[in-house]
């Protein structure tokens, strides 16, 4: 396959770990995928798709990238770092959180690492982004337009960078997670299920159309979202698909059939409860597996809730897709210290 051009952000191939402990408690065997290795700063699945992203960039001459975010998005952090790495400007739209913020608040986690990154962060109530349709486009628009003014040349990426250039990250991702697959002790050509978070949606829509290029089943692919509904997301991811297909003349499938479970993200998005912290803190205590609270956190207790009530409905070599994020522990410190004791 005939891939766009690629910048080299991330560290890979990333490895896929066997859970013993728990695998024999479940009765499958349950393999992770590590891609909370792809680097260190620029961690996680989102440096996948900035080496695409990124690359068109550098292609256009961009002087600055500017993208947006929550509070501690791990997109615009990876962001920030690897376009420094690359010797770009960056800005970035956060969004506050729906309680307001505390500007004399110390950062903390992803918001930290972004200021150290010096990158330009524009803050815009939750209210006026909810005014906007709950879109960030116009403020990206108007960033934009006045980075023109400066003089700059700037290149926009959407939250998560997803967007079909960005989407690339996972259909590549699909062929080294084969390889890696098959090199381990599970067996078989190809995991039964791959679980993974849903959140911007790009790389749920990547690895569709990875495993359509690569002859795999979709309904295998199982998502957790992390916010909004499992509606909203078979139109947005399905839109993405398509849209990718149309832009990069790829096989286009029909309205993909998308396995998203919906239900597992509790109070909201990035709202995580004492229950959730106890669920992490005892998987990284049994496995030596750290999950994030926003999105890894709350789509591997989903899988688990999931492969309890039908385990039959998997097969018995499961994959979950850690996709990053442990910075944003950094945020839950008074949480994580009352579970703790």
């Amino acid at each position: 396959m005939n891939y766009p051009k690629r910048v080299p952000l991330a560290n890979l191939p990333t490895p896929i770990q066997k859970l013993p402990r728990l695998s024999a408690r479940l009765g499958v065997d349950l393999y992770v995928w590590r891609d909370d290795m792809t680097g260190f700063v620029e961690s996680g699945n989102k440096v996948r798709k900035l080496e695409f992203l990124l690359a068109d960039a550098l292609a256009q001459k961009a002087t600055h990238v500017i993208t947006a975010g929550g509070v501690q998005s791990n997109h615009t952090r990876a962001t920030a770092f690897c376009a420094r790495r690359l010797g770009l400007e960056v800005s970035i739209i956060v969004r506050e959180p729906k309680q307001g913020r505390d500007a004399n608040e110390v950062p903390t986690g992803n918001l930290l690492l972004n200021q150290i990154a010096g990158a330009n962060l524009k803050f815009i109530p939750y209210a006026d982004y909810q005014k906007a349709g709950a879109s960030y486009l116009p403020f990206l628009k108007a960033e934009a337009e006045d980075s023109r003014r400066r003089g700059e040349n700037p290149y926009v990426i959407p939250t998560g960078g997803s967007m079909p250039l960005g989407c690339w990250g996972y259909i590549a991702a699909v062929q080294e997670m084969l390889a890696t697959w098959r090199a381990t002790d599970a067996g078989t050509s190809a995991p039964d299920a791959l679980f993974f978070a849903l959140g911007s949606g790009g790389t749920h829509a990547g690895l569709y159309l990875g495993y359509e290029q690569h002859g795999l089943q979709t309904n295998t692919l199982w998502a957790v979202n992390v916010s909004d509904s499992a509606d909203y997301f078979q139109k947005h991811v399905g839109a993405l698909i398509q849209e990718t297909c149309a832009q990069f003349d790829l096989p286009s499938p029909a309205p993909p059939q998308l396995q998203i479970f919906d239900g597992h993200y509790g109070e909201g998005y990035a709202l995580a409860s004492d229950d959730d912290f106890r669920f992490y803190l005892e998987l990284a205590r049994e496995e030596g597996i750290l999950l994030d609270p926003v999105y890894s956190g709350k789509a591997f207790r989903g899988m688990m809730s999931e492969l309890r009530k039908t385990p039959q409905r998997f097969g018995k070599k499961i994959l979950f897709l850690h996709s990053g994020g442990v910075f944003a522990v950094y945020a839950y410190l008074a949480q994580l210290g009352k579970v703790l004791g």
